[in-house]
């Protein structure tokens, strides 16, 4: 009787699946951050949606103790919905690959790498989706450039429609300040909203460093939680500043962080289906093959605590 599981699918699935699922969002200080504080959630259903209060209720005022109290009704509620954002990262194994890697562990070594090559490529494509300034494709997750906006429509809720589901943001400050009129502290404070304000800031490297100039000596310190992740960076009000590489140039993000959420599809979540398959079908009779599927996309509870400039030069 043929064994039912053979030898590249035992240690794929063993050894190396596992790794690609727990490391996948640990490369970008945003999504790592996320699952730091377990703001990536898994779910399903047709479309991602939730709940917000778009306005106040403004019913609530002094009375006389005898008084007739007018009953009324004010609709505060509505819902977001997302569509779902879709990736997918095929590898493959030909023949002479895994005729020239025979043997246990030199098969391993190779799955290793390849493994490392969709992680990677997962990776870049979901940091360079989260950064860029529209989507590429109707498929892709939700760029934080229109999250973070004063008038683009999000999750089906245009500003239009609630005035107060607009983040801040600024098109033509030039020159980075972080005192004064249209500087960090003007926008930390604009944004600040009870205890929710801006926790944490992405920009390019050269404004980060552009940030630390502006800095006294004995004001660099460095935040612990994305330290201890890995992440370089110096504070602003005790809130990280990093340079990212995915950043656009000119570009600074103020975010709230807890009001984002990573929602993912529980079936898809860097799925790897039935691991290694064969490719005979599809001309290739002694090659494999494995697709790595994601399924998901962004989600921000409330805009308005956080803000972007899109038009900072460093050099200025």
């Amino acid at each position: 009787m043929a064994l039912g599981i053979d030898e590249l699918n035992t240690v794929s699935k063993k050894y190396f699946d596992p790794t690609l699922k727990q490391q996948v969002y640990d490369d970008s200080p945003f999504m790592a951050l996320l699952k730091k504080r377990h703001q990536i959630k898994l779910g399903g259903g047709v479309k991602i949606q939730w709940g917000i209060r778009y306005q106040s209720l403004a019913l609530a005022d002094a009375t006389d103790p005898r008084a007739q109290i007018i009953f009324q009704t004010k609709q505060t509620r509505t819902g977001a919905e997302l569509d779902w954002a879709y990736y997918t990262v095929p590898a493959m194994l030909h023949w002479d690959e895994q005729a020239k890697n025979s043997g246990p562990g030199r098969i391993v070594n190779l799955l290793e790498d390849k493994t490392k090559e969709q992680k990677e490529d997962i990776n870049d494509v979901l940091c360079t989706a989260l950064f860029s300034t529209s989507p590429a494709t109707a498929n892709d997750i939700q760029p934080l450039d229109d999250i973070v906006d004063s008038a683009t429509t999000y999750a089906g809720i245009a500003v239009s429609d609630a005035a107060k589901w607009a983040a801040q943001e600024n098109s033509t400050t030039t020159t980075l300040n972080i005192f004064g009129t249209s500087s960090l502290t003007y926008y930390r404070n604009l944004c600040t909203f009870g205890k929710n304000l801006p926790s944490l800031h992405i920009t390019t490297r050269d404004l980060a460093s552009k940030f630390e100039s502006l800095l006294q000596p004995q004001q660099r310190y460095e935040d612990k939680e994305m330290a201890n992740l890995g992440f370089a960076n110096v504070t602003f009000y005790g809130k990280p500043v990093i340079g990212d590489y995915y950043c656009p140039a000119n570009a600074w993000f103020g975010l709230d962080i807890g009001q984002f959420e990573l929602f993912v599809h529980k079936d898809y979540n860097f799925d790897t289906g039935k691991g290694w398959f064969s490719l005979e079908q599809a001309g290739y009779p002694n090659a494999v093959g494995r697709v790595v599927s994601w399924q998901g996309n962004l989600k921000c509870y409330c805009r308005k605590t956080s803000f972007k400039y899109t038009a900072l030069d460093y050099t200025k």
